[in-house]
């Protein structure tokens, strides 16, 4: 296994012997040492380093800028900045350019051991790829956004030591504000203007936090972010949300366009929202036909029959053999608690964490995540509506 490559300028590091000491133990080889920000992009130009470690205050905004540009262009590149006094206007400059750690000059081996440690602990787990989870349904009315808030939430529950994200791709005009009594600051329009600059500090202001440990990406006012989140955006933005997020749900639009056949595409588990009558189940076995002519595999879709009631006219057995495809789960019909839920803006584990749809709730998100082994993959994100329909079936 090849090591690890760090370039040093002008001696940022401190005594070379004692940076290399530290570099060394993390899988290093010696540090290339260069004398200034020319030859440093230069050298950047003519291979990829893991590691950059840069005087700041030798650097003013434009030499700054330089760096990011050719940080960004050639990868995930791990900054360090040092300068001999800690300036607040200097740090935040240098980190809004893409450095990610300070540490005073000369830094002590403790000090730049435990830099280059967060640093690569970082990289790490920004390379763990989340799961997706995109909730749908070809009708509306049949509880999806209720569906996707819930999921979200009992996620959270049951892996509190991973971060949950929940967007509502209905970007205009969604339900998720109202489902969840939200005034946020920001919303989905204002992500999309900063698509091609989404990192996990941009998606920490611009999602809304929440008490249950949900960060919620809601919809925008705006009738024009509809126009601009096309498939390419919705795929980046998937995409981006899915890297700094252990777990990422998707509450998707019910009309078929490119931005819903993105987050499909893109999902690790699609949840397909039915219910027991002949309206709901004929929608659902039109999705589940497309499905199969867009290429997804058995283990990727899952039905999920909503507002259950043991006295049904039309049972789960019949919706299976219907559908041609097994009920992956009830969730039983609790008005009083789904009701009271909604009316207090909140999900259904905070105003109940005993009742039934709970519980359900909680059984669901561990089969979902028991189930969710095989990572579905991103497929062309341009324009499909055009041509999925001349496709047979298999």
């Amino acid at each position: 296994m090849s090591s690890r490559k760090a370039i040093i300028v002008a001696g940022a590091a401190g005594p070379e012997t004692e940076a290399n000491t530290v570099l060394q133990r993390f899988g290093f080889g010696r540090a290339v040492a260069c004398p200034d920000l020319t030859a440093l992009l230069r050298a950047m130009r003519d291979e990829t380093f893991d590691l950059v470690i840069v005087p700041l205050q030798t650097m003013g905004a434009v030499e700054l800028a330089t760096l990011e540009r050719e940080v960004v262009r050639g990868g995930a590149t791990m900054i360090i900045g040092t300068a001999p006094q800690a300036d607040p206007s200097l740090i935040v400059q240098a980190m809004r350019a893409g450095v990610q750690e300070f540490l005073i000059f000369p830094p002590n081996p403790q000090e730049f051991s435990a830099a280059v440690d967060r640093l690569i602990r970082r990289g790490r787990a920004e390379a763990e790829q989340g799961t997706t989870i995109a909730v749908y349904s070809a009708k509306g009315g049949l509880g999806t956004t209720s569906i996707a808030v819930n999921v979200a939430f009992a996620l959270a529950d049951a892996h509190p030591s991973g971060r949950v994200a929940l967007a509502d791709l209905v970007v205009h005009g969604g339900d998720l504000r109202v489902m969840l009594n939200l005034a946020p600051a920001y919303d989905v329009g204002d992500l999309v203007s900063r698509v091609e600059r989404i990192d996990a500090d941009l998606l920490s202001s611009i999602l809304t936090p929440s008490a249950g440990g949900v960060w919620v990406l809601p919809s925008s006012d705006r009738p024009e972010i509809a126009e601009l989140v096309d498939s390419a955006t919705a795929t980046t933005l998937i995409a981006e949300l899915r890297k700094h997020f252990a777990y990422t749900v998707l509450d998707c639009e019910h009309y078929l366009t490119d931005r819903t056949l993105a987050a499909l595409d893109t999902a690790d588990k699609i949840v397909l929202v039915t219910q027991l009558n002949v309206a709901a189940l004929r929608g659902t076995q039109r999705t589940i036909s497309l499905c199969e002519r867009l290429g997804y595999g058995d283990e990727k879709i899952v039905v999920v029959v909503n507002r259950y009631q043991s006295n049904e006219v039309l049972t789960p057995s019949d919706a299976s053999t219907l559908l041609n495809m097994p009920i992956f789960h009830l969730l039983p019909n609790d008005f009083k608690t789904a009701d009271g839920a909604a009316s207090k803006g909140v999900p259904v584990g905070q105003y109940d964490k005993n009742a039934r749809l709970t519980q359900s709730y909680a059984s669901l998100v561990s089969k979902l995540t028991g189930a969710a082994s095989a990572n579905g993959k991103a497929r062309d994100a341009g324009s499909r509506l055009s041509r999925i329909f001349s496709i047979g079936k298999k």
